[in-house]
């Protein structure tokens, strides 16, 4: 008589395969999204005392990374720039979102306003490069030297919030320029990133 072996263990095996693989796509699934920040390599800087303070422009790039689809939201930005040689630090907040134009009756760029600053909408589908303009305190402005610079993004979904330091320097007659310009011109300077 020929005896054929039991397969009473195989729809236990089965269902264990089945619990391992919910589980870990519960996991995955419920992970937070993972988002980077890249920074540009300028910042435009304009200031005048008709406006009453220094804005600067930056447009730094948030790149989801992570491995499921759940979306992040960026509720809001600050930029915190503090003086190298003992100054005044200050908090710029994110104000607007605008777009370079090129004007051709004065051969210079400008920029437009283009929305509010409004929660930005991170997926793995979608990534974000706002041009970002950031206003600083009143009565604040540039003075000659090297600034070193975070931008702080905070998030939604993440408990944490997401930040990226950089350096940039003005001399004497950038600063003179931008003065004189009362803030109807900028000046780009390249960062140095951290």
């Amino acid at each position: 008589m020929v005896r054929f072996p039991s397969l009473s263990w195989v729809p236990l095996v089965a269902s264990l395969l089945s619990l391992i693989l919910s589980v870990s796509g519960i996991i995955i699934a419920t992970r937070e999204p993972h988002v980077l920040v890249i920074l540009p390599d300028q910042i435009r800087v304009a200031q005048g005392e008709n406006v009453g303070f220094a804005y600067v422009y930056l447009q730094p790039a948030f790149v989801s990374t992570g491995q499921n689809d759940r979306v992040e939201v960026i509720k809001s930005m600050v930029l915190r720039v503090a003086p190298g040689a003992g100054g005044q630090p200050a908090e710029f907040r994110w104000d607007e979102q605008a777009q370079l134009i090129y004007d051709q009756a004065t051969k210079q760029l400008n920029y437009a306003y283009v929305a509010d600053a409004v929660p930005l909408l991170v997926s793995p589908k979608s990534a974000h490069v706002p041009f970002s303009v950031f206003n600083g305190p009143p009565g604040w402005y540039f003075q000659p030297g090297t600034y070193r610079a975070t931008l702080v993004a905070f998030r939604v979904v993440a408990s944490s919030s997401l930040e990226a330091s950089f350096k940039f320097t003005l001399s004497a007659d950038n600063v003179d320029f931008l003065n004189r310009s009362r803030g109807k011109s900028f000046l780009a300077f390249p960062i140095t990133h951290q």
